[in-house]
């Protein structure tokens, strides 16, 4: 099984001014500053594509 991550614990935020811990209420947390993304939760956006579809019917 994989190890949680050591600076989110694996909730994958952090505490802005405290990068280094978990944005939880939790005794060993932060939630002084905003939460944003810990490096283990950098996965980029998903890519957006437009879907177009032609058809002949005409809905009522």
């Amino acid at each position: 099984m994989k190890k949680p991550c050591p600076f989110c614990r694996g909730l994958g935020w952090v505490c802005e001014n405290h990068p280094l811990r978990a944005w939880t209420e939790e005794p060993s947390g932060c939630q002084c500053g905003e939460g944003m993304p810990c490096t283990c939760n950098t996965a980029e956006d998903p890519e957006a594509r437009v879907v177009v579809i032609e058809a002949d019917t005409t809905w009522h």
